[in-house]
């Protein structure tokens, strides 16, 4: 500004100039950096203004008044256009900063975001895997609920293939001192060795003893013996015992013989684990089934009861005798050890009649008939047998399903008469 003053008027301070042209130099410091760079220039544009005077006038304080507002003006121009300035500088740092925290937390949800994205993931797998483990155990729950004994070995080898993807699969039961093959499947010859075997070092005795799953990792080394020895005899690769539920005994052992490396982990341990746990049970259930079925149809359950047409022989052989009748209507709709249970009871109730001298016998499919020696005896023990049932039978969570009428007959020309007589006067226990 001072070479354009000297170039234009030989004037480098300017002056005598009304609207000093230093004023734009202090306001471009001012709008450009703020106060502090605004009042250097306010100095600088002094300083070189006094020394203006002094060259042009001989004088640096005139006593002239336009020299006093021009540095007024210079003052008033760095102070205010400063001030503005760093008011709009400090609101610009702000804002920045603002911004800058905005960005921060952006990027903070960003990650947060991401985290949940990655655990709502995990998660949906998670749920889907056990969704998939629940599915897998209930369609195996009703693979093996729903057979016999002797069906539920096959059907524990095709779990083993379907569930632990085993290529080759077999089923020993405990017999005395003795592994007996039961079932197998994936074998393409079995040997003859193979069918029973008795108490050795290998992987299914191992599993008897430690009573967990085991694999060749848990074999105790013999000396000079390889860990893959034992197992090698023939090709076991994981064994789990099968327990019984209530005695807590080893019955069995489920075997898999040969198994794609892809699938032998902790998972597939567990997943046999679970196939013989539940084996232990639905054989337990498959046996109890079978027992209860053979004691309900041989009426092993009432010792001494002779069938319907001994019962009739035995009427007409003897005039005079007595009749009692007890019929269970309801019976057969319960669980089959409820009707164990009502049956026990009759028979608990029967035992001492017959151990003076009288006979009982089965009268129908729920039904049974008390043949006494004098008829005179009928009405007093049928009031004894059905104070006796009402005794027992109230406690039963059942009883509301089964109705018990018991009813006799003191002397008829035919063991017909005699039915229908002892049904006409029959009570309701």
């Amino acid at each position: 500004m001072c070479l354009f003053g000297v170039a234009l008027a030989h004037n480098f301070a300017f002056i005598g100039y009304k609207l000093h042209p230093f004023l734009l130099c202090i306001a471009a410091a001012a709008i450009g950096y703020g106060l502090i760079e605004a009042l250097f220039a306010f100095v600088v544009a002094v300083a070189i203004y006094f020394l203006g005077l002094l060259v042009y006038n001989h004088d640096m304080l005139p006593a002239a008044d336009p020299h006093v507002y021009i540095i007024f003006s210079f003052v008033v121009t760095a102070v205010v256009l400063g001030m503005v300035q760093n008011s709009r500088f400090r609101q610009l740092l702000q804002t920045r900063s603002e911004l800058e925290e905005v960005r921060n937390e952006s990027e903070r949800l960003r990650q947060r975001l991401q985290v949940v994205n990655t655990a709502n993931q995990k998660l949906n797998e998670r749920i889907l895997g056990e969704v998939t483990t629940v599915q897998s155990f209930a369609d195996i729950a009703r693979r093996l609920s729903v057979l016999e004994e002797k069906d539920l070995y096959a059907a524990l080898c095709d779990l083993m293939v379907d569930f632990v993807h085993a290529q080759e699969a077999s089923v020993y039961m405990l017999q005395g001192e003795r592994l007996t093959l039961k079932a197998e499947k994936g074998w393409e010859n079995v040997p003859q060795e193979a069918r029973t075997l008795v108490r050795d070092r290998d992987l299914l005795w191992s599993a008897l003893d430690q009573r967990k799953v085991v694999t060749p990792l848990d074999l105790e080394k013999m000396p000079g013996q390889t860990v893959m020895d034992a197992a090698r005899r023939h090709n076991r690769l994981i064994c789990a015992p099968i327990f019984h539920p209530q005695s807590g005994e080893a019955t069995g052992v489920l075997s898999v013989d040969r198994l794609p490396f892809a699938h032998l982990h902790g998972n597939t341990l567990g997943m046999l684990g679970v196939i013989a746990k539940w084996a232990g049970d639905s054989l337990f259930n498959a046996s109890s089934f079978q027992e209860l079925s053979r004691q309900l149809v041989s009426d092993e359950l009432i010792p001494g009861c002779i069938p319907p047409i001994l019962v009739q022989d035995r009427f007409q052989q003897k005039p005079g005798q007595g009749l009692v009748v007890c019929q269970l209507q309801g019976l057969k709709s319960l669980e089959y050890a409820d009707q164990v249970w009502f049956r026990k009871t009759l028979s608990a109730v029967f035992q001492p009649l017959a151990q003076n001298g009288a006979n009982i016998g089965r009268a129908g499919e729920e039904a049974y008939a008390v043949l006494l020696p004098s008829g005179g005896q009928a009405a007093g023990v049928a009031e004894q047998v059905v104070g006796a049932l009402r005794s027992k039978v109230q406690g039963h969570p059942q009883a509301s399903r089964v109705s018990i009428f018991v009813g006799s007959s003191a002397a008829a020309d035919s063991y017909e008469n005699a039915w229908q007589q002892a049904l006409k006067s029959a009570q309701r226990c």
